[in-house]
């Protein structure tokens, strides 16, 4: 194997573990978001004495629209998260590639 072929599968080995990294705390970031979007819920159900929302009810309108940022949130962060997700997989299919 050529040095130069060597010292750039080293590089898109790199390229993969930071991506790697970097998909895992997106990923704990959705999964922080996503929980914080279930308590936002459970707190909205409490603050008004409510157990159960039954969907697409004015109670459900209601608590969609009071817990909408924690729920942008949590699309943000799983935006993120598939496109940390899509940037490891191009890593590793051009590390697979180099020959």
């Amino acid at each position: 194997m050529q040095p130069f072929i060597i010292t750039r599968k080293i590089h898109l080995m790199v390229v993969v573990a930071n991506c790697a990294i970097e998909l895992d705390s997106y990923e704990a970031t959705a999964s922080t978001k996503k929980q914080v979007l279930r308590e936002a819920y459970a707190d909205w159900k409490k603050s008004r004495g409510v157990t159960h929302v039954e969907r697409d009810s004015d109670d459900w309108k209601a608590m969609m629209s009071d817990t909408d940022s924690a729920y942008q949130n949590l699309v943000y962060a799983k935006k993120n998260e598939a496109n940390a997700r899509r940037r490891l997989k191009t890593a590793v299919r051009k590390f697979r590639n180099c020959n």
